[in-house]
């Protein structure tokens, strides 16, 4: 079945050739973007086809209807289905993945934490802790000086995970001793070392947040995107949790303006790229060779935990204990995933794949109801033609597009960021937002208001993929749909990966 040009897969219901149109929100399924009869052709040797007539569809939609969307949907906006996976059969009135499913049994008062820190929670709307919040809770408090993996996926509620467990500590230190005493000149106590300027802003912004709700803490954070004064006044007044990116916490150490005398812990999150990129790892063994930090807890964080990874970690860390969370190398329950195969056509070229890959998402956002989008690239040259076609042929559906990638000067950046971030002012001519991104943001990207995510270019990573189809479907009863658009030899992988994650099995084996 052929829709403006794009290859449908259909299948029978109750009798009858039920058809679904591509971008109107239907259960998950598998579509051809070749207007190919047979779709053959170099890219795709024995794999990603068309349909001829009357031959048998190679991968078979998803079973189960649509079901209803989160809470608080505006009233003739299709909301997003609920998890794939674990749904034969199902009824049409589905419930979307319930918030029971993302906590944690005890709650914060059972955990030990204090009135002052429940109730600053609670002015955050964080009432219950999640699966890897209780985990991490139990393990840090216990051992304070140990060193500890967290790694859940994302939109588990890692940041809060560590952050929680350590900001009390802090305070009863400085109800034990005064704060007068656990205050040294630019040596905070806690530091956090993040691998992007935007995870760097997330994490701070939640330090705030709790701040202003009644939870006081001393904040800095420490990129070379921000002025450096204002970063070392902080530091010289004293600060509780500092946040940086490597280089400058490396440059800050190396002059001399920042040490690490009164730290009780460093935290290395999104560890895997902090020691697997290949300007980072030097920069990072700066800060775990100051003075001090041996005598800290350490902390290391990540959303994907690959067994060469965890090796390494051992090797690194021998004492090292993992805290695991249950939704580790899956993506959020509710997340539904669907794929379309861009394969076909007469031509068989870079361009021409291209062409058939711009022309499906130009369809998928002209059809989506989707508020925020994210279109991820691999490579910021990919980002820049896709920018071009869209806005060149209007293509865009009425979108706004967002360039988000480190060819865009730094201002802008922030300000495309600050736009897709900021709440939907619920005007009804109010245009949607796409933000064109390479994997910068799928690391300090921390929204609810995504609703969608399009890998326009499939990711070179298996890791990576989970994180990118992280950037929607986070928090407590979190839905959002994915839109993979592949190329041949392409097509099987991530056949394979959407089988595991339908049924609930993690993409990576998790290390004992």
């Amino acid at each position: 079945m052929v829709i403006q040009g794009l290859s449908v897969l259909a299948r029978p219901v109750a009798g009858r050739l039920h058809s679904v149109p591509l971008y109107r929100r239907p259960e998950s399924f598998t579509t051809s973007c070749s207007s190919s009869p047979s779709g053959h052709n170099a890219y795709n040797r024995g794999g990603g086809r068309g349909l001829r007539k009357g031959q048998e569809p190679r991968w078979k939609r998803r079973e189960g209807p649509q079901g209803p969307g989160p809470p608080g949907n505006s009233e003739g906006r299709r909301p997003f289905r609920g998890p794939p996976g674990r749904r034969e059969p199902v009824d049409e009135g589905r419930e979307p993945p319930r918030p029971a499913d993302f906590f944690a049994a005890s709650s914060f008062e059972d955990l030990g934490a204090s009135e002052d820190l429940i109730r600053a929670l609670s002015k955050t709307g964080v009432t219950r802790p999640s699966h890897i919040q209780a985990a991490a809770w139990n393990a840090v408090t216990a051992s304070p000086t140990s060193a500890f993996l967290l790694a859940d996926h994302a939109g588990s509620g890692k940041t809060l995970a560590y952050l929680l467990p350590l900001v009390q500590r802090l305070k009863e230190e400085e109800q034990r001793l005064g704060l007068a005493a656990v205050t040294r000149s630019n040596s905070p106590r806690v530091l956090i070392l993040v691998p992007t300027t935007e995870l760097c802003r997330q994490v701070v912004g939640v330090c705030r947040r709790l701040s202003g709700a009644g939870f006081p803490l001393r904040i800095t954070g420490l990129t070379t995107s921000a002025g450096k004064d204002s970063q070392l006044a902080q530091l010289a007044a004293g600060v509780d949790v500092a946040v940086g990116t490597p280089a400058r916490v490396a440059g800050m150490l190396e002059d001399g303006s920042l040490g690490l005398a009164a730290l009780s812990c460093l935290v290395l999150d999104e560890v895997d790229v902090l020691l697997g990129n290949t300007t980072f790892p030097e920069q990072v063994e700066a800060s775990l060779a100051a003075p001090g930090a041996s005598d800290a807890g350490l902390v290391v964080v990540t959303a994907s935990l690959p067994g060469d990874l965890h090796d390494a970690l051992l090797r690194r860390w021998p004492g090292l204990r993992a805290v695991t969370g249950p939704g580790l190398h899956r993506p959020a329950a509710g997340v539904e995933e669907r794929l379309l195969d861009c394969s076909g056509g007469e031509e068989v070229s870079e361009e021409s794949g291209f062409a058939r890959k711009a022309d499906a998402l130009a369809r998928l956002l002209a059809g989506s109801r989707a508020a925020r989008t994210i279109v991820f690239c691999n490579k910021v040259e990919g980002c820049r033609a896709v920018e071009n076609f869209l806005k060149r042929r209007e293509r865009a559906g009425g979108a706004r597009v967002l360039p988000y990638h480190t060819a865009i000067a730094p201002p802008l950046r922030k300000a495309n960021l600050r736009a897709f971030l900021a709440a939907p002012g619920g005007g009804e001519g109010e245009a949607p937002l796409v933000l064109l991104a390479t994997d910068r943001a799928s690391r300090g990207i921390d929204s609810g208001l995504a609703e969608h995510v399009v890998l326009f270019d499939f990711p070179r990573d298996p890791s990576e993929y989970i994180r990118r189809v992280g950037r929607t479907g986070r928090g407590p009863g979190g839905t959002g749909l994915v839109s993979v658009l592949v190329l041949g030899r392409q097509v099987k992988l991530a056949q394979a990966i959407m089988n595991r994650n339908r049924k609930g099995f993690p993409l990576y084996d998790i290390p004992a």
